[in-house]
């Protein structure tokens, strides 16, 4: 297998999606990195989260994390949360993957790309990537997978399968 992965993790959605399956589980992104990997040539594993700048002790417990993940090789991009009017949050978060994962796609930076999220609005970078001749495989927690994202992806990956393998 010479193929070269680049693996894009939603780090809100995985964060959802694990408490979901279990409030107590906590990930090893190393080791999840490692079983998505399977053998293949990794380019990087990219982390995107956010923090909220209005609670300083959260912030600092999520700076911490994000720092440790840069200290282990991930590429970390962090969006603060913006409240609108109308107390929508807003991060930039999804806009910054897609680009990311968009963009190094179409410079043949990667040959498969490993998206870990269960969000139906990367649907339609999938196909653009698809339709680029990348392969697309989609990591989640089974009940936090969108049905379209699933059915797109060249393979899912059921985190609730490999959960024993990616446990902290």
């Amino acid at each position: 297998m010479n193929d070269k992965v680049a693996i894009f993790i939603d780090g809100s959605n995985i964060f959802h999606g694990c408490r979901e399956y279990d409030p107590n589980f906590k990930i090893d992104y190393v080791k999840l990195v490692d079983v998505l990997l399977n053998g293949r040539k990794l380019l990087r594993p990219y982390y995107y989260g956010s923090f909220d700048p209005s609670n300083p002790d959260q912030a600092n417990r999520q700076k911490r994390f994000h720092q440790a993940l840069q200290e282990k090789g991930f590429h970390v991009t962090i969006k603060p949360l913006r409240r609108r009017d109308d107390n929508k949050i807003e991060k930039g978060v999804d806009v910054a993957l897609v680009t990311d994962m968009l963009s190094l796609g179409f410079k043949n930076a990667y040959d498969v790309a490993i998206l870990v999220s269960g969000d139906n609005d990367f649907v339609h970078a999938v196909e653009e990537l698809k339709a680029h001749g990348k392969i697309v495989e989609v990591a989640m927690f089974e009940n936090a997978i969108g049905g379209e994202l699933k059915r797109m992806a060249d393979k899912f990956i059921s985190l609730n399968k490999i959960a024993d393998r990616i446990r902290k």
